[in-house]
């Protein structure tokens, strides 16, 4: 298994542990993840799970965000997700 295949499956374990609302399933479907959070796409999130992307740091926190994490630990460094949002919205607003 290579390393973007763990984290793919990592990513997984916690989408399946968010329940669905539009859905009668156990867990929120891909598309349903994407259609309730800007940013992301089925396929996205499907390429991701699969380990066959390489996701931005933005696409990254759109996804943090959307499976209710409110900070991520990359290379050691804590990014606090809503402030990153923020910080990129004031950017886009420029």
């Amino acid at each position: 298994m290579t390393e973007k295949e763990k984290f793919g499956k990592y990513l997984l374990k916690l989408r399946k542990k968010i329940s669905s609302k539009d859905y009668n399933k156990e867990h929120i479907s891909q598309q349903e993840l994407a259609d309730n959070n800007t940013g992301l796409t089925k396929y996205l999130i499907g390429t991701v799970e699969r380990g066959e992307a390489n996701p931005t740091l933005d696409k990254l926190i759109f996804i943090a965000k959307a499976l209710n994490l409110k900070t991520i630990n990359l290379f050691e460094i804590e990014i606090n997700v809503d402030k990153y949002l923020k910080e990129l919205d004031k950017i886009d607003n420029l």
